[in-house]
């Protein structure tokens, strides 16, 4: 009997996917553990390996269609095996997928069928073809790849605004990457109401464009909001003289081979501190304090979808050096999507820095399965008193949000405490 390929499950909070790419097509032999797809999780766009081997005798998800785990993505099997047979067991057709190859561009481009006259009353309106178009809208006669499709959708541009450069003039995904980055993908600008300026001339504006959201976001959207809503957060925000580890990192640059960042420094004395204060290294699991056994701490990075937590495994056991170099690889595989699940869970405590981008202060959404989450600011010239005198020094604020469920305000005042100590001192976390 035929085989169903299922979506399967890539990451621990995956709930759907949505089927990036393909990698076969109807009639290709698939060998087992073959590359077939690539899905995106909420977490990042994984590579699906098939678990069976047979001919592809239906893509039952096209590209672009979005489906829950478990849900009937393509059927493998032999020639002539019954396919609705094999779906009809598994308990459906799944996610509105083609039972074969995409039609070719020119039958989308060229209709031959002839449409009845609409009644008087329905000529009077405009025509789909001459009305205003609605950005983000992709009409079915445009010859564009799956893929093109969604991701037009998704940035809300229209398609009949591109030229397409793949075959026949089919619109592809670089087409419609050209396009955002062309100020004409920027939606038209119109009157709004009858709103003037001192001049007379009316004011502009453009219309809303309701974005499809991403796997990554939809997620971040629900856990961020279940967490804001479940856990009671209290905050706590200390200043730390970064003038001694501003010193050691300059030495650090020509004794080490990997540029170690002010982020590696603050990820070790996070570490270090959760070892000396293990309360704060737990969460709350609905009933009672789980303290870990283990100290993992993650390190948000920002991607175009959203964000992402790699997590640096045993933080605590690991030298600087090792810290900076596993960092800069997890954050530049983040970035280009190539992390697996493993490296994006697990964490106990995580660290959040915007310091790059000029922040001085901010407060955090704690992970749900941790109980606090560092927020970091820049590292600013600040005029401090100085035996008398006035002085330029390097301070850095940090905000500990705590679950107050799981520590008190005092637990984490001494946490932050140690942190501070530690990168005040920060040869004495290298010893």
């Amino acid at each position: 009997m035929a085989k169903i390929v299922e979506l399967p499950r890539l990451s621990d909070t995956m709930e759907e996917g949505v089927i990036a790419t393909w990698h076969v097509a109807l009639g290709d032999k698939v060998k087992r553990g073959q590359l077939i797809a690539e899905i995106e999780t909420d977490k990042a766009t994984m590579e699906f390996e098939s678990f069976d081997a047979g001919i592809v005798l239906r893509l039952v998800a096209a590209e672009g269609d979005a489906l829950p785990i478990g849900a009937a993505i393509a059927v493998l099997g032999k020639p002539g095996e019954d396919i609705d047979a094999a779906l009809a067991a598994h308990g459906g057709a799944g996610g509105g997928g083609a039972d074969a190859t995409p039609p070719a561009p020119v039958a989308e481009a060229e209709p031959t069928a002839v449409a009845t006259p609409p009644p008087a009353s329905a000529a009077a309106a405009p025509s789909p073809s001459t009305g205003p178009q609605v950005a983000g809208r992709v009409p079915d006669r445009i010859a564009a790849s799956p893929l093109a499709r969604r991701l037009a959708r998704e940035r809300g541009i229209d398609l009949t605004t591109v030229s397409g450069t793949g075959p026949h003039g089919r619109i592809v995904k670089s087409d419609v990457d050209a396009a955002e980055a062309s100020p004409a993908a920027a939606a038209p600008m119109v009157a709004v109401g009858t709103e003037v300026d001192e001049r007379g001339r009316p004011f502009v504006g453009g219309p809303d464009q309701p974005q499809r959201l991403s796997q990554m976001r939809k997620t971040i959207a629900r856990r961020m909001a279940k967490a804001n809503a479940e856990i009671p957060h209290f905050y706590l925000t200390t200043i730390v003289d970064m003038d001694a580890a501003v010193t050691l990192r300059e030495q650090l640059k020509a004794a080490l081979p990997t540029k170690v960042s002010y982020n590696d420094m603050v990820l070790m004395a996070a570490a270090r501190a959760l070892v000396t204060h293990p309360e704060v290294n737990a969460y709350w699991d609905g009933q009672t304090i789980v303290q870990r056994g283990s100290v993992h701490v993650g390190m948000a990075v920002a991607v175009d979808e959203g964000l992402i937590v790699p997590v640096v495994r045993h933080t605590d056991q690991r030298t600087l050096q090792q810290i900076a170099v596993l960092t800069r690889d997890l954050g530049t595989r983040g970035r280009d999507k190539k992390l697996t699940p493993t490296e994006m869970s697990g964490s106990t405590f995580t660290v959040s820095n915007l310091g790059m981008f000029g922040i001085d202060e901010f407060s955090a959404v704690i992970n749900p399965g941790e109980g606090a989450i560092l927020a970091v600011g820049a590292i600013a010239d600040t005029v401090v008193a100085r035996g008398g005198e006035f002085a330029v020094a390097k301070r850095m604020k940090m905000t500990l949000a705590c679950d107050h469920r799981v520590m008190d305000g005092a637990v984490g005042a001494k946490f932050l405490a140690t942190m501070r100590g530690l990168l005040e001192q920060p040869l004495a976390m290298l010893a």
